[in-house]
């Protein structure tokens, strides 16, 4: 029995892989792979999307999403929803504002350009709004590298001090949790969501070249 279904946690490496790799690329500027991994970036959100609706029960967002109401009386100590054991209310804040700030980074990006040698694949579609996308696409930056901060730190406080081997689970999906929801997801869907995602790496990719 699983907590997180293997779609869920191939689409959560490869995003680690292609974030990183997106970073690294545009500190050395070879904007060229760039718009490579920032677009599947956004294959692999569309995919998380669908994952979202269709997947497991600790993937779909129904299952890990709470209210303002809800974060508030978690701050300040109140029980929480029993049923949404996938994520505490910080933990699915987080997610979200992942999901959310690298939709808007990637879609940015195709429209950006750095007005010396590279356009995004995008730009010729809306010229006239080129400097305001970049402008986007250059803020988000620091709030992704903040989100990224605070999700390392909040990781290796829940493995190293509260002891919930939260990467162990990420890796082999197994719970450690025995409070948390798991399930056998059916062959047939692992094999639906597992077509989905690799048709989300596959399409960005054909449509760059």
């Amino acid at each position: 029995m699983y907590v997180w279904d293997i779609n869920l946690r191939i689409f959560h490496w490869l995003l680690v892989f292609f974030i990183t790799f997106s970073i690294i690329s545009a500190k050395i500027d070879n904007l060229f792979l760039h718009q490579y991994f920032g677009s599947i970036s956004l294959g692999l959100i569309i995919f998380r999307i669908f994952w979202g609706f269709f997947g497991s029960y600790n993937a779909i967002f129904k299952n890990f999403f709470y209210g303002p109401k809800e974060i508030f009386n978690y701050l300040k100590g109140k029980k929480v929803n029993n049923k949404k054991t996938g994520h505490n209310p910080l933990g699915s804040l987080s997610v979200f504002s992942f999901y959310i700030l690298i939709t808007v980074l990637s879609i940015s990006g195709l429209f950006s350009s750095d007005d010396i040698l590279f356009d995004g694949p995008l730009v010729s579609y809306l010229p006239e709004y080129t400097i305001h996308f970049t402008k986007i696409h250059n803020l988000s930056h620091y709030f992704i590298y903040f989100l990224i901060t605070i999700h390392i730190l909040a990781i290796f406080y829940y493995q190293l001090i509260k002891k919930q081997k939260l990467i162990n689970q990420m890796i082999d999906g197994r719970p450690r949790n025995y409070q948390i929801i798991v399930e056998e997801t059916k062959f047939n869907k692992n094999v639906l969501g597992f077509t989905v995602l690799i048709s989300c790496i596959i399409i960005p990719i054909i449509l760059l070249v």
